[in-house]
């Protein structure tokens, strides 16, 4: 009874400010002009290559150490 309690008092607590955390509203303006404001994509693709870089290295070096043991 205490946690159905506890999980009810929280709902009532979070719920009013649920609407306040959400970015924007549905239907709404974007926050600003043109709309896609931040570009992810430059970041994200360096990122992307970064780690293929890296997995690339390793596998490599793996496969060097296992030729070595071998």
């Amino acid at each position: 009874m205490n946690k159905i309690l506890r999980l009810g008092l929280l709902f009532l607590v979070v719920m009013p400010l649920a609407g306040e955390v959400m970015a924007t509203g549905v239907g709404g303006t974007p926050p600003c002009w043109p709309p896609p404001c931040i570009p992810i994509d430059g970041g994200l693709s360096l990122l992307v290559a970064a780690g293929a870089l890296l997995g690339g290295k390793k596998a490599l070096d793996l496969r060097r150490d296992h030729k070595r043991s071998v």
